[in-house]
């Protein structure tokens, strides 16, 4: 009985099982094939889109996953579902040029506060496409760095496991700020008007976004009008959830990424000095690590470059979205639930790239201590020690993520837009 063998590797060498066949007929022989099913060790570590699901669902949803194949296909779905939307927006547009023209302070503190919102999302939807290339670049390095931790040892690992948890739980903030602020809307006229219908039979209703309706104004609180828009409305709130979901998540996970980068860098040099086994092996992963180290900073002006633009326009919007909300609340003299909310998921909006910003700056800080703490001592050699001195000088550089190099993103500025907001309220209520 011939049995063929297939060949297989060392490295995957891991038989799962054998079946055999129904003997066969190969050149008038009856023949027993042996078939053996290899099964390829399972990475721990994936690639950006199976790391951060949620994330890459999002960017995908929202039409601004940075695919340079279909960037016009998703133009065209773009301008399709801005179409969708195009009455509500026209009515939105003129409700809020009228408040202006009134001097209608209370409504028009609403409609900017819905405004902001509408405007960010426009924003990224351009931005975003606009820095596909880019964008789609740090996505693919980060993929790459990600599988290369599969070939690491144990120690590297846990590094990686340790900043990944980190950047999922900034997915996870983006994943619940944005559904908490889009839902609540409806739910809140939802619960109002079943509390409405238990109160008296005709009871009063509400709409998730309060505004005149342009031609039908009379009529806007009337069946079948009052359900069709109800409904009509939900759609705005399903479409706003992805875009800040994805991108806002993305930059929570790519400032982590960079902190790992920095991590492993100086991991590397501090094993490198404990268990070198020739001063040639020494010097050859210090030049290593030195390349590492390159591609950090490379990693870190890529970051910036799309991520700057969106930092400045968050900073203002944010600042204003805070301002406008303290003074809706000013002017109804109670506490909205809806816009106590709104006012909160503004903090929040706010506070989290700054958070993220500043565990960056932190840990870029923290390099040169990281390398210094290194047995470099042990081995006393002139040109190694030449080449440490070099990194730690190079190490000193702080890496500080600004908008378009005007805000520079840490938790003071975060202390300084509250003041800001609070500053802007006082002077419009006033």
């Amino acid at each position: 009985m011939a049995v063929k063998w297939l060949a297989v590797s060392e490295l995957f060498s891991h038989v799962i099982s054998i079946q055999e066949t129904r003997p066969q007929d190969v050149s008038g022989q009856n023949e027993m094939v042996t078939e053996i099913e290899i099964k390829m060790p399972e990475k721990k570590f994936k690639s950006f889109n199976e790391t951060f699901p949620h994330c890459a669902f999002a960017l995908a949803i929202a039409l601004i996953y940075p695919n340079r194949t279909n960037a016009r296909k998703r133009m065209m779905l773009f301008g399709f579902v801005t179409l969708i939307n195009s009455v509500v927006l026209f009515w939105f547009l003129l409700y809020l040029a009228k408040c202006i023209y009134t001097l209608d302070m209370y409504n028009l503190s609403r409609n900017v506060t819905i405004g902001i919102l509408a405007s960010l999302f426009f924003f990224k939807s351009f931005y975003v496409n606009w820095k596909t290339k880019i964008f789609g670049q740090l996505l693919e390095k980060i993929s790459d760095d990600l599988l290369k931790g599969n070939d690491m040892d144990e120690d590297y690992q846990e590094i990686y496991e340790h900043y990944i948890k980190l950047g999922k739980l900034g997915q996870t903030c983006w994943i619940i700020i944005p559904i908490l602020l889009s839902s609540q809307f409806p739910i809140y006229a939802g619960a109002c008007m079943i509390y409405e219908s238990l109160k008296s039979d005709v009871g009063k209703k509400y709409m998730i976004h309060e505004m005149e309706l342009k031609f039908i104004e009379d009529k806007q609180y009337d069946s079948p009008y009052f359900e069709l828009m109800f409904a009509y409305n939900l759609v705005q709130c399903v479409v706003l959830s992805p875009n800040f979901a994805g991108f806002d998540g993305s930059f929570c996970i790519a400032t982590n990424h960079l902190r790992l980068k920095l991590k492993l860098y100086a991991h590397k040099v501090n094993n490198a000095f404990k268990n070198a086994r020739s001063r040639d092996e020494l010097e050859l992963i210090i030049k290593e690590a030195i390349r590492d180290n390159q591609e950090a900073l490379i990693f870190y002006n890529d970051l910036q470059e799309v991520y700057g633009g969106w930092l400045f326009t968050v900073f203002l919007f944010t600042s204003l979205l805070i301002s406008m909300n303290l003074y809706q609340i000013y002017l109804s003299r109670r506490i909205d639930p809806k816009y106590t909310i709104f006012a909160l998921s503004g903090v929040i909006h706010m506070f989290t790239p700054c958070y993220f910003s500043s565990n960056l700056i932190k840990t870029s800080e923290e390099l040169s201590w990281d390398l210094y703490n290194s047995a470099w001592e042990a081995w006393a050699d002139p040109a190694v020690t030449k080449l440490l001195i070099f990194m730690i000088a190079k190490s000193q550089q702080t890496l500080i993520l600004t908008g378009k190099g005007m805000v520079y993103f840490n938790m003071q500025l975060f202390i300084s837009v509250l003041q800001t907001s609070y500053s802007f309220f006082t002077l419009i209520s006033s």
